[in-house]
């Protein structure tokens, strides 16, 4: 298994994530404590346009505050507070 995942490995894989339930999301979500992952999982998300994804209150998750460098050298995403690769 692999210790890394790149962006677009994990975009690719979201992208195909269409029947993903509301309610086990929001209750994983709830269970994870790292921000990072939350915000880019959000990030992803609503990149692809994923129908649950109009579900979901990221209101309701502690995303933390500041901003948070997911990808080194990349570029700000304003709205998540994160960084990603630049190309994308």
């Amino acid at each position: 298994m692999p210790k890394h995942v790149s962006f677009e490995h994990a975009d690719a894989l979201l992208q195909g994530l269409h029947n993903l339930s509301p309610r086990k999301l929001d209750a994983l979500l709830k269970g994870c404590f790292n921000v990072k992952v939350k915000r880019l999982f959000f990030w992803l998300a609503e990149r692809n346009q994923q129908p649950w994804f109009k579900y979901l209150r990221p209101e309701e998750y502690d995303l933390g505050a500041g901003k948070r460098v997911v990808a080194v050298d990349g570029r700000l995403e304003s709205k998540w507070q994160i960084t990603v690769p630049k190309e994308m």
